[in-house]
């Protein structure tokens, strides 16, 4: 049964283990806030998809048949499993807690992230922080990483980012340099300067220039 037949189902069997639990249609309702009749429509409609016949009727009680005792067990173990999940999520508390791995640039790091953790920390005691300062791209899957702040214009293909300030790029000389070779004044003079870039990516050695 492919899913999308199976999921509207679901709910139909919840509703079938409670009305065995109960012994009853009415009562069973009455536990849902639903009514009789409404429930007696959900085990026809389980019964119809299953193809055998799950209860026995009587007027005055209800009784399991043989294919809807093993269906019945099944079932049962899919609402205690529901159950269980939603005991899990119960554990987690409104406060984050835990373990953050952060990628991000060595100088942004340095000089924008660094100033800010010692309040962040203060704020949110039960997080701790691992911040990788490198410059390489990083996988965040094959890497672990949570988050990665980067220096870019858009974010990588299958990722979502966000904004969260604007970085410009300056060429740099020291007066010493800038006396001996002369100041470039188009960055097609740059073919005959020294430079110096961090070469850690390809990109790196491509410098774009803009008016």
């Amino acid at each position: 049964m492919s899913i999308n037949l199976l999921l509207p189902l679901l709910g139909e069997m919840a509703i079938f283990v409670k009305v065995v639990e109960m012994g009853s249609f009415s009562e069973a309702a009455r536990q849902l806030g639903s009514s009789p009749s409404a429930v007696s429509r959900s085990i026809s409609r389980l019964e119809k998809a299953l193809a055998t016949r799950l209860l026995q009727r009587t007027t005055r009680k209800l009784r399991l048949s043989d294919g809807g005792e093993e269906v019945f067990k099944r079932c049962q173990e899919m609402v205690n499993a529901a159950r269980t999940v939603m005991e899990v999520s119960g554990q987690f508390t409104d406060e984050p807690e835990g373990l953050v791995r952060i990628s991000v640039p060595k100088a942004v790091g340095r000089i924008v992230i660094h100033p800010h953790m010692p309040e962040f920390l203060r704020r949110y005691p039960k997080v701790d922080v691992e911040l990788l300062l490198e410059d390489r791209q990083v996988d965040l899957i094959d890497d672990h990483v949570d988050l990665a702040i980067r220096i870019t214009d858009r974010p990588p293909a299958g990722l979502v980012g966000r904004r969260l300030l604007t970085i410009d790029h300056l060429l740099c000389a020291t007066p010493q340099y800038l006396a001996e070779h002369g100041t470039p004044t188009h960055p097609h003079d740059l073919l005959n300067h020294s430079c110096i870039y961090l070469g850690e990516t390809p990109s790196d050695a491509r410098w774009k220039f803009k008016k």
